[in-house]
């Protein structure tokens, strides 16, 4: 069998001896270094020992892990062979002697399983022979990987100088005493496509379609197999009925780039972003074109579109031209002619698509029914949309991380996010109503049912892979279809079956590709409400081919299902990266009833527009769909009259394919609208509401004839519907008896100004029958939420009216979500809205909702700052705590509080939420027990909050007494210290006295705290601390930017490890910066910042005042007892000043105690972040700091 060839990092042995080896036979076995250099005169055999991480050996269904391992090594240029125990695991060439295949250093070697022995020592042993190689072992260390684990075999081997091959040896059960490796870490080494690839066991096209079988009622056939086809993501139909297949041969590697690092879950960075086509980086994928002539049934004529495109999955045609999804670009290739030959070059018309993990990119091109084009994104991608020749060059764009259901529309240029989450998704399917679904990268289901704005579940939970909540404020996610039946990991795609070939049983059902498990099945659909579930029936295609592996399903112009075949024998993302892959196989079939006709009649592109019309009624569901686009595209004049009369006559399918073609062609008049929002068929109804609503809020607008008779004078004021309209809206909301109605309702309120939204969503809360729905009450919550950020008095005026507090919608869903949000965002001003909503309260069910939201929000955090309107309402709530007690100058309650702060045997949370509160109220008896809490060796967390409430005392023995626990400060607690020590002027000259004299070492300092001392208002402060730290250093011109190139240089000419460089970021940004679920709230949150923007990157770590970031101004507040705090406002309102500083605590100041608040014009990063890091470090640094998506817990 062929032998899988790797990667291998070998690397410069800094060698323990020089010079050639020599060539005595049979010399002892000496201990050399590897990285290091090893020039090579004769045959060198060199050898260490490795004891394997236990997940080498752990179980798996597919014995994933076992199945991918692999040896890899680079730098050795001529003949060589590696053995495991004795067992060779892969060659180039034979010997020194022999004539092998031409080298090119790049080797990966698959590890059989079975060939490691669990907890031993196992030998690994490397033949090199001269053959013209030089040196070897120039660069890197082998290495040993499964799927997430590496150990990097740098350090000691033992080498020998031998014509013969040694003894081998089996593996040990004592550690070896002169070369052993066991350390293993989470796989980063970065990784690229072999000389060769392990394409594992294959059958021929015939000889795999022997393997399957289908019930009695279908039959499979063959359509196109290699090398017409290989790698199909995706396929679509022109209006000819032709089939476009895409070819994603390029994959798993980008061509023409250098990955710079990755994670263990493979998400990497490239030295930079490859340019579009036409002057690209030139790969392997291919957009080719296959049709049947003669009416046979069978593709006799292919074609290539495209070919040598770079990481392009998916391609559909339409708007005169072709649409293609090549990563990270969106391509329009012009062919209003239609000859299949570009009218010139490519169009970019979006760009900024992630490409971190080739298998999660932008992909599954498929035109919606509005006449919009739609995609999707994968788990672990993040994009940064922008639209070349509208938006700036410097424009963020729309960032999203993860995935998602995106939308473009082509003539006005308009891109959103559709809807938030899904699992992995590749592939979207268009049912006859306009539906979208996708498949899941997981089990428990057979995909996702998408709305509009909807926060759908993000496949997984865990922060180390997907991170944090994307909206703080969703309090909840719209879950996937739900399933009798337990499935298996996974469902990779679907599509609903409507289509004519096919038998009667078979319809309305879904057929979903199981490419792990090598075979296709029908799921019945049923209606949930809002959304659906689904039932498993009969595997309508099996085979024992194990490569075989259906990853994309549709309905084609024929009225059968095809499905596209990826045919690998491996098929986990990771194992692909591994060059475990076959880029030249892949195959098409076909899925029909036996006794059911194919349709001949496909050519809808020569038909007149009447023709086009009365297939609106067609049967199958390609016909009906793809004269919707072609009577759109046409805006024939002629139509507009007959579509409008088949809106108010048609039967169901008629009705809605017409108003989805009158829409895209001339736009929904406000009279037609109002006729189908009164329809009989629910989905024509469900149409009319997001038509109505789905042009507001967009810049550009769609050039059509009736939108201004739906809209508002939009020209004149906010977006809004028409007033007329709208009142018929106000009506559907009140008296709809269909779900999925109702929640498009809901949808589409979120896109309307506030007074519009929150009518609809009153109305639609009074509908108890969707108190249980998957869907309609978290679509009403996501409407207030969203208002609540336009006018939240407007949203807490709802409540106003009691019949609207006592509905059983509003008291399980809303009354709780909006005490939480409010809570949550936490300014004076939302906290007073919570007290209104107390007091507004009548019954016992509202009230324990309102607290049960209100005691959500501060979960894991401190109930400081709440003003004495909600403190009242909560103690007359018959809920209050000691802190309310104490705020309101309770006596006995602060005295309870005291003890508590100095109770070691507490909650700690309790004890800091303690202190914070004690330092606010600031009554003399709580001084002594702060100190006390501050200078003992506690919980950092406290010890930090109780310095910053010292801070607000006025006495002359905090700052000896502090400066005397200093040594008690670990690192995470002394940004606290500085920041109490420099609050006041006095303890400011007793910090820097200590300093001066030793007492505290000017290294504990930190450069940002030393720039603070010496620009101190006080200027025995800033003479003193210039005294001992130096003068302040002016930035020479142009040094900034001859530094920015060099560290530019130094990380595009190396690699990275984000593990490493993790660390790194921990120790010196992670206090003030959150990147995904990690480090602090004192600067800008760096996950949505485009940390892929090397440039924009670098300036801002190397010259971090040049531009700060709007929100970040740092200030300083001067209160009228002369303390100063340093930080950047939070919040502020008329009663209180929110700060923010060092520390990351938050520092709350009376209004009446402040003097003034000025701007100090610098950024709270310090100068000179990378000053004393080493070339390697920095690469470490930004690999961590570049990456996407979390790489751990």
């Amino acid at each position: 069998m062929f032998q899988p060839r790797l990667v291998l990092v070998l690397g410069l042995f800094s060698a323990t001896w020089f010079g050639h080896i020599s060539p005595s036979i049979g010399s002892d076995w000496q201990v050399v270094s590897v990285p290091g250099e090893h020039p090579i005169a004769s045959t060198v055999w060199f050898r260490t020992w490795l004891k394997p991480h236990a997940s080498f050996f752990s179980r798996h269904e597919r014995d994933l892990f076992g199945e991918s391992v692999i040896f890899q090594l680079r730098g050795v240029n001529g003949a060589h062979e590696v053995w495991i125990n004795g067992t060779s695991i892969g060659r180039l060439g034979v010997s020194s002697t022999t004539s092998g295949e031409k080298p090119t250093g790049h080797r990966q070697y698959k590890i059989p399983p079975g060939t490691f022995v669990a907890d031993h020592w196992n030998e690994i042993t490397i033949r090199i022979d001269p053959d013209d190689q030089g040196v070897v072992f120039q660069d890197h260390a082998p290495f040993v990987m499964n799927y997430f684990w590496e150990c990097v075999l740098e350090g000691q081997w033992e080498s020998q100088v031998l014509d013969q091959p040694p003894s081998f040896g089996e593996a040990l059960k004592e550690k070896p005493s002169r070369s052993a490796f066991e350390r293993f870490n989470e796989s980063s080494q970065v990784l690229a496509a072999a000389d060769s690839f392990v394409h594992g066991e294959k059958m021929s096209p015939s000889q795999s379609l022997a393997q399957m079988k289908t019930p009695d009622d279908l039959q499979v056939e063959l359509m196109l197999s290699e090398p017409l086809v290989a790698q199909p993501t995706h396929f679509s139909f022109d209006s000819r009925g032709r089939l476009w297949v895409s070819q994603y041969r390029q994959y798993p590697f980008p061509a023409g780039l250098k990955m710079i690092s990755r994670d263990r879950y493979y998400r990497s960075h490239y030295d930079r972003v490859p340019p579009p086509p036409p002057n690209h980086d030139r790969g392997r994928d291919r957009i080719s074109i296959h049709e049947d002539t003669d009416g046979d049934g069978r593709y006799d004529k292919h074609s290539i579109f495209q070919d040598e495109l770079n990481m392009a999955n998916a391609a559909v045609r339409g708007r005169s031209g072709v649409w293609v999804i090549n990563t990270p670009y969106l391509l329009f290739y012009p062919d209003a002619d239609f000859d299949d030959v570009p009218d010139g070059p490519p169009v970019v018309h979006l760009k900024g698509f992630g490409m971190e993990d080739s298998h999660s990119v932008a992909n599954g091109l498929v035109w919606g029914m509005d006449g919009w084009l739609y995609g999707a994104q994968g788990s672990t991608t993040t994009c940064h949309i922008t639209r070349p020749g509208i938006d700036a060059d410097d424009e963020p764009g729309i960032y999203f991380q993860g995935c998602m259901v995106w939308r473009y529309h082509p003539e006005s240029r308009r891109f959103e996010i559709f809807s938030e989450g899904g699992g992995n998704n590749f592939g979207l399917e268009v049912d006859s109503g306009g539906r979208l679904f996708t498949g899941n990268n997981g089990g428990q289901t057979r995909g996702f049912h998408y709305i509009q704005g909807g926060l759908h579940l993000m496949q997984g939970t865990t922060p180390n892979k997907f991170g944090p909540v994307r909206n703080q404020f969703a309090f909840g996610q719209l879950p996937f279809m739900a399933t009798e039946q337990p499935i298996p990991r996974f469902t990779h795609f679907a599509t609903l079956v409507e289509s004519t070939a096919m038998p009667a049983p078979y319809q309305n059902t879904f057929l979903s590709v199981e490419p792990l498990h090598n075979f296709v099945i029908a799921s019945r659909r049923h209606v949930a409400g809002a959304t659906f579930r689904t039932s498993d029936t009969v595997k309508v295609l099996t085979s024992d081919d194990f490569a075989f592996r259906p990853v994309y399903i549709g309905g084609a112009p024929d009225g059968s299902v095809l499905v596209a075949d990826f045919y690998e024998h491996y098929i986990a993302h990771g194992q692909h990266y591994q060059s475990q892959i076959d880029p030249t196989t892949g195959r098409i079939y076909r899925i029909r009833g036996v006794r059911e006709s194919l349709i001949s009649d496909l050519n809808l592109h020569s038909k007149s527009s009447d023709e086009l019309i009365a297939l609106l009624a067609h049967p199958n569901r390609w016909h009906r769909h793809t004269a919707v686009r072609l009577l759109g595209e046409r805006r024939d004049p002629d139509t507009r009259e007959k579509l409008q009369g088949l809106v108010r006559r048609g039967n169901e399918l008629e009705a809605l394919a017409a108003i989805w073609a009158l829409y895209q062609a001339f736009g929904l008049d406000a009279n037609t609208a109002t006729i189908a929002l009164q329809h009989r068929t629910p989905m024509v109804r469900y149409w009319a509401v997001r038509l109505i609503c789905d042009d507001i809020g967009f810049a550009n607008r769609r050039q059509v004839a009736g939108l201004e008779s739906i809209l508002g004078a939009f020209e004149n004021g906010p977006d809004r519907v028409a007033d007329g309209l709208f009142d018929v809206l106000v009506t559907i909301a009140l008296n709809e008896t269909d779900a999925e109605v109702r929640s498009q309702i809901a949808a589409s309120a979120r896109r309307l100004p506030v007074d519009q939204a929150l009518k609809l969503v009153a109305l639609l809360l009074q509908h108890d029958e969707d108190i249980d729905d998957a869907y309609v009450p978290l679509l009403c919550w996501w409407v207030l939420e969203t208002s609540l950020d336009r006018d939240r008095d407007a949203v807490v005026d709802l409540f106003d009216d009691p019949e609207f507090r006592r509905q059983p919608m509003v008291v399980e869903h809303i009354l709780s979500r909006t005490m939480r949000a409010l809570a949550l965002k936490g300014g004076q001003t939302d906290l007073r809205r919570c007290a209104r909503l107390l007091e507004l309260a009548d019954q016992s069910a509202p009230i324990n909702a309102l607290l049960a939201g209100f005691e959500a929000a501060y979960e894991g955090r401190t109930m400081t700052g709440l003003p004495d309107e909600l403190g009242r309402a909560l103690i007359q709530s018959g809920r209050s705590s000691l802190a309310l007690k104490v705020r309101l100058g309770d006596t006995e309650a602060t005295k309870e509080a005291n003890e508590l702060l100095v109770d070691e045997q507490a909650d700690v949370d309790e004890r800091t939420a303690m202190a914070r509160t004690l330092g606010e109220v600031k009554q003399p008896e709580s001084l002594e027990p702060l100190l006390d809490v501050a200078t003992s060796i506690q919980n950092s967390q406290l010890q930090r909050a109780a310095l910053i409430a010292i801070s607000g005392f006025d006495h002359p023995s905090i700052g000896p007494r502090l400066i005397a626990a200093f040594d008690q400060f670990t690192d995470d607690v002394r940004p606290a210290f500085f920041d109490a020590m420099l609050s006041r002027e006095p303890w400011a000259i007793e910090f820097v006295e200590a300093l001066a004299s030793k007492r505290i070492p000017v290294a504990n300092v930190s450069l940002d705290v030393a720039d603070q001392l010496r620009r101190s208002t006080s200027d025995q402060v800033s003479e003193m601390a210039v005294d001992v730290f130096g003068p302040l250093r002016t930035p020479v011109l142009g040094e900034s930017k001859e530094r920015i190139e060099r560290i530019r240089n130094v990380i595009v000419d190396g690699t990275g490890n984000p593990y490493l460089g993790e660390a790194i970021y921990l120790q010196r940004c992670a206090n003030c910066h959150r990147l995904f679920h990690k480090g602090g709230n004192v600067g800008p949150d760096l996950t949505p910042y485009q940390r892929g923007d090397l440039g924009t990157l670098l300036n801002s770590v190397i010259q971090p005042s040049a531009e700060i970031r709007e929100g970040y101004e740092q200030v300083m507040l001067l209160t009228v007892d002369g303390r100063v705090v340093t930080g950047f406002l939070t919040d502020r309102d008329s009663q209180v000043t929110t700060l923010r500083g060092k520390s990351g605590e938050d520092i709350r100041i009376e209004s009446d105690d402040i003097e003034s608040i000025e701007p100090v014009g610098r950024s709270l990063m310090p100068d000179g972040l990378l000053d004393d890091l080493n070339d390697q470090q920095v690469r470490d640094f930004f690999a961590y700091l570049r990456i996407s998506q979390p790489i751990s817990d």
